[in-house]
């Protein structure tokens, strides 16, 4: 070993799977594991990971490159190193452009592990109670009783829905005092705080139990909270990370995208006293590196998170809780394409701690898993606050009469029973998931459909900007007034979406407020709370929207939901769809009676008959009665979960070279594929979109009975793949446990 520097193993953001060996000019050991340094690679500067140091060699060590260290220790820790070993070898994807995926973007671009300024706000040294006394807004008094415990960081505010106007608008009044927040340098069980701030309201009899059972849990164990909607699973979560926290652990939640309302982060500001961190879109690129630094340094107790939030390093990892876990959006659908959820089971193995996965509509995998003995199922049946289950009703269209009405998705019998229910003060919610104003635009002179000139897909008509979107690529064209292949001006817009619905509902119901809450109507978390204020605070009875409105929101006066148009999801050729579709349903209709008043939920369908609607609305008939039905026939059909899938995907702007190559690959496959036993591969199809955003797209799909089996085939196409090295503008990609058909 040479006295002036370290041979170390860095991991870099190629598509390579190995390490390659760099000298560090110090004296390091392994410590440094982790550690990001700065290399030349391929005449590129890259910043790479230290996975090995004084790896053996079998060269000559003077030829080695230099690597800069960037850190004086690792800051990936060795739990987060052995899951992306892990995702790495089971989702088939180079360790470095794992990490790269791992890390906050201003340490992949080679930033300092460290703090900037944090924006705070406190209260000022001394108060005008006679200013206080005149302020009428609510939201400025709100900011002032929580400024009463002690300084706030602006982005917690902004979490809980609070309006950086009113925030503003009390620096002017000389209320509060804006100023940077130094980080103490205290631990977050160090702290002399009880844990809690509020007492918590107490849990039922089955909750109860569902606290003792996973709170009792010292080592590894996944556990399924099978909760009913409606039946408290949080209380249960805020009960087991309050007794998690009091040993001074620290907990990891991962919740999808979608539900990460200023509710959610309220419950947990309010209840405790430990640091919250969180990770989601909405931040910069700065605020997640704090949450990043925060956690890896212990300075908060409690990180939530959407899925890349579960790459964070947290020393003494006590818990972690997945909500929603059957939600698509913990799988990553591109680069390295992970399941949280897996990930996550492995991580709370490597660290020896319970994994929580918690659901009202758990995933059929996680049931299987149940089955297997794999999983524990605590069950949840019990409505919080006494609330009763809704009432499901069918309304027959073929019987209903063809009204303006019905065109635009609303049957007559509907219109009549929001009437009704809005008269009484009570709210409705009606579900859509399609957003615009109409499917496609049509010429009804010679029936030219309006299509994405980049892809294969129609046109959905949005009235109020006046243009034609694609939900694929949302590229955007002016609304035309005339068909460009005949000159007919009398075009058809066929189909409906949320934003026609809308229209007719304000035009119908004209003194009741309608929310319309869809990605075109909402576009920040403050406009979605300005809506959901007004739904609560009963100025809007009306809510109509997309699978935006399914998730975890609460609306006690809401004694109605509307179904407008299940029949376009029961007819699918993705063998998930009736699982997606049972989920969806069941999670909408959860948000019907929570409060004291008993709900009802409307399905309108063409198709009364239809074996799955009719289980829906079987009082007999649970979400897991629907559940085991369908993985019975998964496994007379030898689907997800009995056997493992993968896709081999490739792409080009150039159709015959995607095709081309993916043939060639399709022939070599056929000639190893008799070393595998029980493996089937499809021939070469088109993707169901073949063309998007200009790239043709094919696949092939891999079904093995045998995950080992699986594995050690993906290997030796991966080395056929990189040994013909790709032909320029052909990409490749391996997808792993695929949620959605290609």
């Amino acid at each position: 070993m040479n006295n002036t520097y370290t041979i170390v193993n860095v991991a870099v953001n190629r598509p390579l799977f190995k390490e390659f060996a760099y000298k560090v000019e110090s004296l390091i050991g392994e410590e440094c594991i982790g550690a990001r340094v700065q290399v030349n690679f391929a005449h590129n500067n890259q910043v790479g990971v230290i996975t090995k140091i004084n790896p053996p060699i079998n060269f000559d060590e003077s030829k080695l490159k230099v690597a800069k260290l960037l850190d004086n220790k690792g800051i990936i820790s060795d739990d987060i190193i052995k899951t992306l070993e892990f995702g790495s070898k089971y989702y088939q994807y180079p360790l470095g452009q794992c990490f790269n995926v791992a890390m906050p973007k201003l340490l992949r671009d080679g930033q300092k592990f460290s703090y900037e300024d944090i924006p705070a706000l406190k209260l000022a040294s001394t108060l005008d109670e006679s200013k206080v006394a005149k302020i009428k807004s609510l939201e400025q008094k709100q900011i002032l009783e929580i400024l009463k415990t002690g300084a706030v960081k602006r982005k917690e505010l902004r979490e809980r829905g609070i309006s950086s106007a009113s925030e503003n608008a009390l620096i002017k009044k000389g209320l509060v005092e804006l100023f940077n927040l130094e980080v103490e340098n205290q631990k977050f069980f160090e702290s002399d705080k009880p844990v809690l701030k509020e007492e918590p309201p107490a849990p039922n009899f089955e909750q109860q139990n569902a606290i003792l059972i996973i709170s009792h849990q010292e080592s590894f164990k996944t556990f399924l909270l099978n909760g009913i909607t409606g039946s408290g699973k949080t209380e249960v979560y805020l009960r087991v990370i309050e007794n998690v926290l009091k040993k001074g652990k620290a907990v990891l939640i991962l919740v999808p995208e979608i539900s990460l309302t200023p509710q959610t982060f309220d419950r947990f500001y309010r209840r405790f006293n430990v640091p919250v961190s969180s990770m989601h879109s909405a931040l910069s690129d700065r605020e997640r590196l704090d949450a990043y630094i925060d956690m890896a340094t212990s300075k908060s107790g409690i990180l939530i998170g959407t899925r890349t939030a579960l790459f964070t390093p947290i020393p003494n990892l006590g818990l972690i809780v997945i909500d929603e876990e059957h939600d698509s959006s913990f799988k990553q659908s591109d680069t390295f394409r992970y399941h949280a959820r897996t990930l996550a089971i492995m991580r709370g193995k490597i660290n020896n701690c319970p994994v929580v996965l918690g659901s009202a509509t758990p995933s059929l995998e996680t049931i299987y898993n149940v089955q297997r003995g794999l999983f524990e199922k605590i069950d949840l049946t019990i409505r919080a606050g006494g609330a009763l289950l809704p009432k499901f009703e069918l309304i027959d269209l073929r019987n209903e009469p063809l009204t303006d009405g019905l065109k635009t998705g609303l049957c007559e019998s509907l219109e009549n029973e929001i009437g009704d229910e809005t008269a009484k003060g009570n709210q409705v919610l009606l579900f859509l998931n399609r957003r615009g104003y109409a499917h496609h635009l049509v010429c009804h002179l010679c029936g030219h459909v309006f299509t994405c000139p980049c892809c294969d897909n129609f046109l959905t008509v949005h009235k109020k900007n006046q243009r034609l979107q694609c939900h694929v690529c949302e590229n955007f064209f002016p609304l035309p007034t005339k068909c460009p292949e005949c000159g007919n001006e009398e075009l058809v817009e066929q189909g409906f979406g949320t934003e026609q619905v809308c229209e007719y509902l304000e035009h119908r119901y004209p003194d009741i407020g309608v929310e319309r809450i869809d990605r075109d109507s909402v576009t920040t978390k403050s406009q979605l709370e300005t809506k959901l204020k007004r739904i609560r605070e009963g100025q809007s009875q009306i809510m109509l929207g997309t699978q935006m409105l399914a998730k975890g929101h609460d609306f006690p006066d809401v004694t109605l939901v509307g179904i407008l148009d299940v029949d376009s999801s029961l007819f699918s050729d993705d063998f998930r769809s009736q699982e997606n579709t049972a989920q969806l349903l069941t999670q909408v209709s959860g948000r019907s009676g929570r409060g004291k008043k008993q709900g009802r939920v409307i399905i309108q369908t063409h198709h009364t008959d239809n074996q799955l609607i009719n289980q829906l609305i079987d009082p007999n008939c649970d979400y897991l009665t629907i559940a085991n039905g369908l993985l019975e026939a998964r496994k007379n059909m030898m689907l997800p979960p009995y056997t493992s899938q993968a896709f081999l995907l490739c792409n080009s702007a150039n159709r015959d070279k995607a095709f081309s190559f993916i043939n060639d690959l399709s022939f070599k496959l056929s000639s190893i594929k008799s070393k595998f036993a029980n493996l089937a591969i499809t021939s070469v199809m088109s993707d169901k979109m073949e063309k998007v955003q200009n790239r043709y797209h094919f696949h092939m799909l891999v079904t093995s009975l045998e995950r080992k089996t699986l594995s050690a085939f993906l290997i030796e196409v991966r080395k056929l793949v990189s040994l013909d090295s790709l032909p320029n503008d052909v990409r490749f990609a391996i997808e792993v446990d695929p949620i959605t058909m290609y």
